[in-house]
């Protein structure tokens, strides 16, 4: 039989997911879409890794990461939104200048506890991160879009952040049945 190693670990978790992808990929070819979708892949693990955090994998047209229950996870995880957030104008500028589609995109983050480690079968394992904050942190990008905002992180990120950035309570959600307060960083 063999070993796998899983951890139930308290952390945060961040989504990056490209905005309107379904219509970008209609008009793009396979090669084309997945060059633009490696340079926004970069684009988010520079600031993920550059904080400490860790993809876990694409998904798609979105970047999965977690940060771990080191001492203050959520901060470090609200530091690499904060810098993706940063930096979007200019990325999407780059694109515009260089006559590349415009990967424009939201951020979700969560935090709570995961089951983290190497998933799947034997013939087939990955590191993975699941549990609650997972889906609500893919849940808050779909929802940053339908309120036109970049970004949204829940309170239990925000708010059990050692050091958080300057941010501002927004209208709440409730998903799964459990009512979420929710913040945006000023940018």
């Amino acid at each position: 039989m063999d070993t796998m190693f899983l951890q139930e670990i308290e952390a945060t978790v961040v989504t990056h997911d490209v905005k309107g992808f379904g219509v970008l990929a209609a008009q793009l070819g396979p090669v084309e879409m997945g060059a633009e979708l490696g340079r926004f892949y970069e684009h988010v693990a520079d600031h993920v890794t550059a904080e400490g955090g860790r993809v876990v994998k694409f998904v798609g047209d979105a970047v999965l990461s977690v940060f771990l229950g080191k001492k203050d996870h959520r901060t470090a995880a609200l530091r690499a939104v904060l810098r993706s957030l940063q930096s979007r104008d200019s990325w999407l500028t780059e694109s515009a200048d260089a006559g590349r589609p415009l990967l424009d995109y939201t951020v979700g983050a969560s935090a709570g506890p995961v089951l983290a480690g190497d998933v799947g079968i034997p013939k087939l394992r990955s590191y993975d991160v699941l549990g609650r904050p997972v889906n609500f942190a893919f849940r808050l990008c779909t929802l940053a879009v339908s309120r036109g905002t970049t970004h949204l992180v829940t309170a239990g990120v925000y708010e059990g952040a050692h050091d958080p950035p300057p941010g501002i309570e927004v209208e709440g959600v409730e998903f799964a049945g459990k009512a979420l307060r929710l913040f945006r960083l000023e940018v």
